[in-house]
């Protein structure tokens, strides 16, 4: 029966229809995949890399055994999650020697459950998940001695469990509930004897949620650069031209580590071959995420969208409204009715993505973006494009909604079920700033705008800028990297420069930068004449990446991982003639 399971597996899992082949090319999940990089974080404090085996330790399962053990994957939107999922259940049912260990795996995808308006039991929900019966599912888990693998991907879709956790859970298998709470149950491992769970999500996890047994937690970061050269061979499958794009990337230090976002290293593989098709320059446009998004939607709107029966500006707002509902009702699975009210012929949109949902008697055609980064910058699109009051007025609820959250995250005595909803909520809606601060850089969308006679609200630069300069002041660590991000996503040297000299102090020490924040950080710093305080916590090669814009510090406080005798000397160097602070 197990045998048969697998097999299943792998039909649903080896080939699928890859988003990157936008003519519906089948193509197999090991053709595609490339290893991404996970780190952890030790008990001292430091990080190392982990390879995606590391996950799953041997002496968990076997000196912890019958204990629970709990891995949670965090990582942005786009760093590579869900397809890392799919890479272990595939692995699992070809038996792997990593996961020989686990008799049974089970995957639970939030953003499906959410669907699901009837109380169940665990043994339905998995038979609805997975497609085996009742009885198979139930004669697989009879057995106490299995060791059983359980998959919940895309926790944050679940936000109601920040209520349930503490007041909702059950305790048999056989007891009816409704899908999140038969999750928040899992979570508390209170369901069946012993089991083990990865979590995947995209915000943090609160620590309270997960009681019992062991908690370990990892972050998914993305491509190395050795990753992103090999995902370009796997996409261009062909020598010469592979050679030609991945040099263009390669020596452009922007776009190579907007590479390392697996979702971006696809959109702007995507852009390049078409620009190659077409003879245009493959470089021209692609500086910022913003530009990367608004120069992907117009190579689909030129070579994929001529049949489609409407406009383009009408098809952009129609996306933009859908995309705005899915955001601020935290859903990316929408029916065929709210599309087809929506968006006319859907089936034919290359940014929609068509798949069949199983219900208890029947299927139903559901819809989603082509990937959740898409429906945030359609939502932000879609503000732009409103006429200016009513712009004005999203635009304003958007960022009142997320400095709430921001200001709740810092107290300490809160009603913590709701306001770890609204913290979560914040956390999900910040990207479509990021991407309204994009689309403010006119010279990057203007030819964009005008090429389709659309016209953009002139009002909103202003209110993002008078925000970012309020919450620049309030604001430090994860809450003041965002702001720096939508610094430079805006672009704009001269406002960087005025933010960043007014403040007294730069706290990022809570945070291990990436390469990408590093580059985005050094752009903003040498547009700042002075900075005063500055805190940071990096790795050694991603503080020689940032060496030449601290020279304006004038007291500098480091931590910096895995220090070597030439990272010793840069720090001598950076130090002179000002405080500096170390810790190694």
């Amino acid at each position: 029966m197990v045998c048969q399971y697998k097999e299943s597996i792998k039909r649903k899992y080896e080939h699928r229809n890859e988003r990157s082949f936008l003519s519906g090319e089948r193509v197999s999940l090991a053709a595609l995949y490339t290893e991404p990089v996970i780190i952890q974080k030790n008990k001292k404090g430091s990080f190392r890399n982990i390879s995606v085996e590391e996950l799953f330790n041997k002496s968990d399962i076997h000196l912890r055994y019958p204990s629970n053990v709990s891995n949670v994957l965090q990582g942005n939107s786009g760093s590579g999650k869900s397809f890392l999922v799919q890479k272990i259940i595939l692995d699992w049912a070809f038996e792997q020697h990593y996961l020989k260990e686990f008799d049974l795996v089970f995957c639970l995808r939030c953003e499906e459950l959410k669907c699901i308006s009837e109380e169940m039991n665990l043994i339905e929900l998995l038979s609805w998940n997975c497609g085996l019966t009742l009885d198979q599912i139930s004669e697989m888990l009879q057995n106490s001695s299995q060791r059983v693998l359980f998959i919940i991907d895309g926790l944050d879709d679940l936000d109601e469990l920040r209520f349930m956790c503490d007041e909702f859970c059950i305790s048999s298998k056989f007891q009816r509930a409704p899908p999140e709470v038969i999750v928040c149950s899992l979570l508390r491992q209170q369901i069946l004897p012993r089991y083990f769970l990865l979590i995947t999500t995209r915000t943090e996890v609160p620590k309270r949620m997960l009681l019992i047994g062991q908690q370990r937690f990892s972050r998914i970061v993305g491509f190395s650069e050795k990753g992103v050269e090999e995902y370009f061979q796997k996409f261009f499958q062909n020598e010469e031209l592979f050679r030609k794009a991945y040099e263009c990337v390669r020596v452009n230090e922007t776009l190579i580590t907007a590479c390392s976002i697996p979702v971006i290293c696809w959109i702007i593989c995507t852009v390049m071959r078409e620009r190659f098709s077409d003879g245009a320059d493959m470089m021209s446009g692609l500086e910022t995420t913003t530009s990367i998004y608004v120069n992907f939607v117009s190579t689909l709107l030129e070579h994929h969208c001529q049949g489609l029966s409407q406009s383009v500006p009408s098809l952009l707002r129609s996306l933009g409204q859908l995309a705005e509902r899915g955001m601020l009702e935290q859903q990316v699975l929408f029916d065929e009715k709210t599309v087809y009210d929506t968006i006319s012929d859907p089936a034919g949109n290359p940014f929609l993505h068509k798949f069949l949902l199983k219900r208890k008697i029947h299927q139903e055609t559901m819809f989603s973006f082509m990937h959740l980064s898409f429906q945030e910058f359609f939502t932000a699109l879609y503000y732009v494009l409103l006429d200016e009051e009513e712009s004005q007025r999203k635009v304003r609820e958007l960022l009142y909604t997320v400095e709430r959250g921001w200001a709740l995250s810092c107290w300490s005595d809160r009603d913590f079920s709701k306001a770890n909803l609204e913290i979560s909520v914040s956390n999900l809606l910040q990207p479509v700033i990021l991407f309204l601060c994009g689309l403010c850089k006119k010279e990057w969308i203007s030819s964009f705008i005008e090429k389709h006679n659309m016209t953009v609200s002139v009002n909103i630069e202003t209110q993002l800028k008078e925000w970012i300069n309020q919450c620049s002041q309030r604001y430090q660590n994860e809450l003041m990297l965002f702001i720096l991000h939508c610094l430079y996503e805006l672009h704009e040297k001269s406002f960087i420069g005025k933010v960043l000299e007014q403040l007294a102090s730069i706290d990022l020490s809570n945070i291990l930068l990436k390469n990408a924040d590093c580059w985005m950080l050094r752009f903003c710093f040498q547009n700042c004449v002075n900075i005063g305080k500055l805190r940071l916590s990096l790795t050694s090669d991603n503080l020689k990446i940032l060496q030449s814009a601290l020279y304006t510090c004038e007291e500098l406080w480091l931590k910096v991982d895995h220090i070597t005798d030439d990272t010793g000397d840069l720090i001598s160097a950076l130090g002179e003639g000002k405080i500096v602070k170390e810790l190694m």
